[in-house]
């Protein structure tokens, strides 16, 4: 490794030798024209809290050369980086030569040479492409190969340092008469001897724990990262992974991911939790950024209202409606003669529900949410998968999301060869529509049909997340939205009716009226169930306010999770009480 110019193109002068610091985990040998690959590097190992050792750390006044032996000899793996500059590097191959003699060397090639001398037949591996991406399989294999290394020397130390115990023990009870009866020293030999097998058992248990785990950790972000995800195989490796190494905080933080976007909200929550605070391969700082913020998107809200939960079915949405009088029989059925049965009643024709209209989010909200599901698509797999779950789990963007993915997957669909990114956009989407309640569904029925017509010449897993978007698809057309109403007093009922006749024109569920008495808020409010449509929650809040001639106060119930979608209206206490808010039809 080059340490500084100084000490690479001139001898630097004699100075005070500064004590050398700790031994470190890693000593990466590089030259000095690759100081930005060696600083990424650096960093991405000691995310992994890995004590890594490079010229950056020498200490002002010490004398460079000693000090950057020192440090090579004590590491317990040398890093070498191969570039057109190290491998002309009389420094660089020195200090690899050096580390090739004691084994503990792991070649990385940072760009495409001829190796020196001597180093050619040695397995290297390729950081050619390595942007300093913590998840990468390049640098992922490094990292391994670096456990692999370091694991065998401690345990390598505990062998030596237990043999050396053990010297020391047998010396001292050899040391004649009166050193201890034969049974003592038959105790000690034998305690010594369980420590010392212990000690190297212990290590090379949790070195072959953590290698085991770090495969199924990589075989879960295969899966994951695959050009079409495999969710439910990403989740098994990760589950395997932590059965042999529980601390394991990467597994941790994508198993979070992977129940966020299969709907186990709870499980993902404790599994960002522990990802958090795990002590092995621990999360990076865009990594812990995005578990805090997925933590805040899944954890309940302080205060927040109990939803309602009364059964939909066991009340008819014609309950809240004013009973119309009974219509006169016509003169000519009246005047039938004696005896003749009645013609059966011609069935009355049933108008059909208009669907609810679909209301626009603002601009600024449809431009940000553009930005999520571009994400979605995204190159790095990281934001990928990032703006999927932030999508999936975060009720107020869902539903205003999915025409947004459902247009960007059609488009990358419609123009084959799909890239990887586009086929994992796809299969992103797919897992988005899975997410979404009826309303949702419905109100996009056409798109997301051509969308599933142009997933048929994918892969087979593509098709089976199809054919999950298809089956509710298939539910959501049985299952209306509901609109439930609570008033303060009776004198607000005329209002009630008025926006339950509006609910049910427009195919709502309205079950009877539910007077709440002091219960009801002061000023009136739409409450949203979750992840209930948004479009249609806009649209509601337009009929409470042509009706009530007030804007209700929307809020969103974050923990409540309706199969339907689902909204509570609320009249306020002062909407026409006396010396409150009059509004046209209160009765008095």
């Amino acid at each position: 490794m080059d340490a500084v110019q100084a000490s690479r193109d001139h001898e630097a002068p004699t100075a005070a030798v500064t004590p050398a610091p700790a031994a470190a985990d890693v000593f990466i040998s590089y030259a000095r024209e690759n100081r930005h690959a060696a600083q990424r590097l650096a960093d991405a190992l000691a995310e992994n809290r890995l004590d890594v050792w490079w010229d950056r750390d020498l200490v002002p006044g010490s004398e460079f050369s000693a000090v950057i032996e020192a440090q090579l000899l004590g590491a317990a793996v040398v890093v070498g980086l191969w570039s057109h500059d190290s491998v002309r590097s009389a420094f660089v191959r020195d200090e690899c030569a050096r580390a090739l003699r004691a084994d503990k060397l792991v070649p990385a090639r940072i760009e495409d040479v001829e190796l020196p001398l001597g180093f050619g037949q040695l397995h290297t591996l390729d950081l050619l492409d390595w942007n300093g991406d913590a998840d990468d399989a390049a640098f992922q294999s490094l990292l391994l190969e670096i456990e692999r290394r370091r694991g065998q020397r401690l345990a390598d130390a505990a062998r030596t340092t237990s043999s050396t115990v053990m010297t020391t023990l047998l010396a001292s009870l050899r040391g004649g008469p009166g050193r201890g009866s034969r049974t003592t020293r038959r105790a000690l030999l034998g305690a010594a001897a369980i420590a010392a097998l212990g000690g190297a058992g212990y290590y090379a248990k949790h070195t072959l724990d953590r290698r085991e785990a770090d495969q199924h950790f990589r075989a879960g972000l295969d899966f994951q990262y695959a050009a079409v995800p495999r969710l439910e195989n990403a989740l098994n490796e990760y589950l395997s992974a932590l059965e042999r190494l529980p601390g394991h905080g990467r597994a941790r933080y994508y198993l979070g991911h992977v129940y966020a976007q299969t709907g186990r909200n709870a499980d993902a929550l404790a599994s960002f939790q522990l990802a958090l605070s795990a002590g092995e391969a621990v999360l990076d700082r865009g990594q812990r950024r995005d578990a805090e913020r997925q933590l805040v998107a899944l954890a309940p809200e302080a205060g927040e209202a109990p939803p309602v939960t009364r059964p939909i079915a066991a009340v008819s949405s014609d309950a809240a409606r004013p009973q119309r009088p009974p219509v006169s029989p016509p003169a000519a059925v009246a005047a039938r003669p004696s005896g003749t049965a009645p013609p059966p009643p011609a069935p009355a024709p049933k108008a059909e529900p208009k669907a609810p209209p679909r209301t626009e989010p603002s601009t600024p909200v449809k431009n940000r949410l553009a930005r999520s599901v571009v994400a979605m698509f995204d190159d790095n797999k990281d934001r990928r998968i990032v703006a999927t779950t932030s999508l999936v789990l975060d009720p107020d963007d869902l539903s205003d999301a999915v025409p947004l993915a459902v247009e960007r997957a059609l488009a990358a669909l419609r123009a084959p060869p799909l890239a990887p990114r586009e086929s994992s956009g796809v299969v992103n989407t797919l897992v988005l529509l899975q997410s979404a309640l009826p309303g949702t569904l419905v109100g996009n029925r056409p798109a997301i049909e051509e969308l599933l017509a142009a997933t048929d010449g994918a892969g087979d897993y593509t098709r089976l997340q199809a054919a999950k978007v298809r089956d509710r698809l298939q539910q959501a057309a049985k299952r209306k939205p509901v609109g439930y109403l609570q008033i303060a007093s009776d004198a607000q009922r005329p209002l009630a009716q008025k926006i339950a006749e509006w609910l049910g024109d427009f195919g709502y569920a309205a079950p009877a009226i539910e007077v709440v008495g002091t219960r009801a808020p002061a000023q009136t409010e739409l409450r949203v169930q979750g992840k209930s449509d948004r479009s249609y929650a806009r649209w509601l809040a337009k009929v409470v306010n042509v009706v009530t001639t007030t804007p209700p106060t929307v809020r969103v119930l974050r923990n409540a999770n309706p199969q339907v979608d689902t909204y509570e209206i609320w009249l306020g206490r002062d909407l026409c009480a006396p010396g409150g808010t009059a509004a046209p039809g209160c009765e008095s």
